[in-house]
């Protein structure tokens, strides 16, 4: 598919419409029902989710910000209040705000809302950019979907988890939390600002189709491939995964609100990842595209490295 201005949008991460020879609108949309029982920091998980698709092609400020809640009628009063509390203040956060929305009722509760924001066409980071040579750097640890099952179970049937220590599952649970509340907007800030605009070739952020499905779209209609040699996860995710059929040692588990996906030529990973560090961002690098192979490929020294700690 072709926006106005003639840029593929297929496998982006958001809509793509033409401004003037300059710059161009992108514009996201994103809403699904809560994976967390506690309504502030949902609305903060729903911001994150929605505005880092535009952070995904390079933006660095939210245009605008129109938040959506589909409501049942009999929710308590403070849960929605506290569902756009948490969505204005991670807005600000980012220095934006939410600018308007829509409210429905609905018989179980959804969030989340549209994004937009306005960047100059040369700076726009494509997913399907990437080069042979390319380092591929993660921003976050997976295992969104496989702890956050394990967190609605700890309340609905704590039997399934008897073979867990609660203590560990919690400090996980931890982790998922602030992964989904930690923006993208710094690692795209640090691709503007810091020189590395010609360093990175593409980029995407890693959501519900799970880094592997995420990956093969940047090698979409390309002659290249990826070799990975390690991708990190949320401590306990792995047996969860095993448990629940999440598939996320082939990096199949789907996240939320996930990490940035970039490649990044080789004669700037290094830099770039110590511009990285410097912003306090997480990272790790996983694998190089290739000319040799096409689709991914796990390398025999492949392996999972556990997160502690985010």
């Amino acid at each position: 598919m072709l926006s106005a201005a003639g840029l593929s949008t297929k496998a982006e991460d958001c809509a793509v419409n033409e401004i003037d020879d300059q710059r161009v609108l992108l514009t996201n949309i994103d809403v699904f029902t809560p994976i967390h029982d506690d309504p502030y920091i949902m609305g903060k998980i729903a911001a994150c989710n929605v505005t880092n698709d535009l952070f995904a092609m390079n933006a660095t400020h939210v245009l605008n910000y129109s938040a959506f809640l589909g409501l049942p009628k009999d929710i308590p009063d403070d849960f929605s209040v506290k569902m756009m509390q948490g969505q204005k203040d991670f807005l600000k956060s980012l220095g934006s705000d939410v600018h308007g929305g829509h409210t429905i009722f609905n018989p179980w509760p959804l969030l989340g809302g549209s994004a937009s924001a306005i960047v100059e066409k040369t700076r726009i980071k494509h997913k399907t950019g990437v080069q042979s040579g390319d380092h591929l750097i993660l921003t976050k640890p997976l295992g969104i979907q496989a702890i956050m099952a394990a967190y609605r179970l700890l309340y609905q049937d704590p039997t399934l988890l008897e073979d867990f220590e609660q203590v560990t599952l919690e400090r996980s649970i931890n982790i998922a939390v602030k992964c989904m509340t930690t923006s993208n907007q710094a690692v795209a800030k640090t691709v503007n600002e810091r020189g590395f605009l010609d360093k990175v070739h593409g980029m995407t952020d890693v959501t519900g189709f799970g880094f592997y499905t995420h990956l093969s779209e940047m090698l979409y209609d390309s002659p290249l491939g990826a070799k990975i040699s390690k991708l990190p996860i949320i401590s306990t995710t792995l047996k969860l995964s095993d448990l629940f059929g999440y598939r996320i040692e082939e990096g199949k588990g789907a996240e939320t609100a996930g990490a940035m996906l970039l490649a990044v030529d080789p004669s700037g990973v290094k830099d770039f990842c110590h511009a990285l560090s410097e912003r306090k961002i997480w990272w790790r690098d996983v694998g190089l595209i290739t000319n040799l192979i096409h689709g991914i490929k796990f390398t025999d020294e492949f392996h999972l490295e556990e997160v502690q700690d985010y």
